[in-house]
């Protein structure tokens, strides 16, 4: 888990490193993020959480570039009232109601200049779960696939070396791993900041 997080960012200071002028910024950014978790026995309301880590900007060119990025990501979600009419089998009728969940999250965006000042992001998202505080399932079994895939559309804000941003993510993975019947999927609006160092 460690090893994966220090390559990943070791993979982007080599990107900045290589790159030269203003084809390249990096920097840290933060987030709040309100997460929801969609299926049967989920409750499905948005709740808030955050997202927070490290962004390179690489422009090809002055309207084109890519911007790759490593996050920590806090979901906090309740199961729905209506779980154990879903697992009855497998669910554990005292669990909390309770469902937080850390990925390791590394979208990796297309990125528009609209002009000096907007920015328009897409691109997939792959994340890993690095941590799961539930109690769901019976025998503590994990109630989450480890990995998850998402696609990201959201509008940055350039004000000098400042950058705000709205986004969406929709979870196109299944992450339901109690079994086949069933799917969750995650959906994400995150509204938050990254700061240029570079």
């Amino acid at each position: 888990m460690t090893k994966r997080l220090l390559t990943a960012v070791a993979s982007l200071l080599l990107l900045a490193n290589v790159s030269y002028g203003q084809k390249l910024h990096y920097g840290l950014k933060a987030d709040l993020q309100f997460t929801s978790l969609h299926g049967e026995g989920m409750k499905g309301n948005f709740s808030p959480g955050y997202d927070a880590g490290i962004f390179v900007e690489y422009n090809f060119t002055s309207k084109l570039g890519i911007q790759p990025e490593v996050l920590f990501s806090q979901f906090n979600n309740k199961k729905g009232d209506d779980f154990m009419k879903y697992y009855v089998n497998s669910g554990n009728s005292s669990a909390k109601s309770a469902v937080k969940l850390s990925y390791l999250s590394v979208p990796v965006l297309l990125a528009y200049n609209v002009n000096k000042l907007f920015t328009i992001n897409v691109g997939p998202q792959f994340s890993m779960l690095l941590y799961d505080n539930e109690d769901l399932l019976v025998k503590d079994r994990a109630a989450f696939k480890n990995t998850d895939f998402g696609a990201v559309a959201g509008l940055t804000l350039h004000v000098s070396g400042v950058r705000f941003y709205g986004r969406y993510v929709l979870g196109l993975g299944n992450i339901n791993d109690v079994d086949s019947r069933y799917s969750w999927h995650s959906q994400q609006i995150q509204v938050g900041l990254g700061v240029a160092i570079r």
